[in-house]
């Protein structure tokens, strides 16, 4: 392989077995609507994972930020900096602060507008956690971080759709397998019989 994803297998033990992984899941346990946010490769981890994570968690919902046109609008209007916390003011302010919970991810720690939208969250009574490629420069100690202390983005990316896959088995879940989804939607008015 040319490509390095600094022995990932390796890098998921330690952290699938670190308190902050813990911490993480009781949150993720306990809370019934879960906002994932993050810019470039992870806004997509984020969008896949939320959709995953909503099918296979059947108790959850979970939220990512994919509309382009109120992303561009608000960031012309708001800046960028605020573009998460204006999300979060229309979706979760309507919400029980106590059934929500904020997970933050960021290759560098330290992307303004995820820690914006952390810092709103805390001050909403909304639960927060930050996932991070490496330790954050500019998170407060009150909000709870998860670093994977990776050198590359991808690694991080990686990283992250393992942990939330891993999340769903966490939570007393499972991921189906290919052939298991075959079998059980063998009959599916909705499939056609098609496997």
């Amino acid at each position: 392989m040319k490509i390095s994803f600094e022995n990932i297998e390796q890098k998921f033990e330690v952290i699938s077995n670190s308190k902050e992984y813990e911490i993480l899941c009781n949150k993720v346990n306990n809370a019934k609507k879960i906002y994932l946010l993050g810019n470039g490769g992870l806004h997509f981890v984020a969008s896949h994972m939320s959709t995953d994570l909503s099918r296979l968690i059947p108790d959850k919902s979970v939220y990512s930020f994919d509309s382009v046109g109120f992303i561009t609008s608000n960031a012309n209007d708001h800046g960028f900096e605020q573009l998460f916390v204006r999300w979060l003011e229309t979706m979760a302010a309507i919400e029980n602060p106590a059934d929500c919970l904020v997970i933050g991810m960021s290759c560098s720690g330290n992307s303004v507008n995820v820690i914006n939208a952390l810092k709103w969250a805390k001050n909403n009574k909304i639960d927060t956690y930050m996932l991070s490629g490496q330790p954050s420069e500019i998170l407060k100690n009150d909000i709870d971080e998860l670093s994977y202390n990776c050198e590359f983005f991808h690694t991080v990316e990686v990283m992250t759709m393992m942990l939330f896959y891993d999340i769903i088995h966490q939570t007393d879940n499972k991921c189906p397998s290919i052939r298991g989804e075959k079998v059980r939607l063998k009959n599916s008015s909705l499939r056609g019989g098609v496997e």
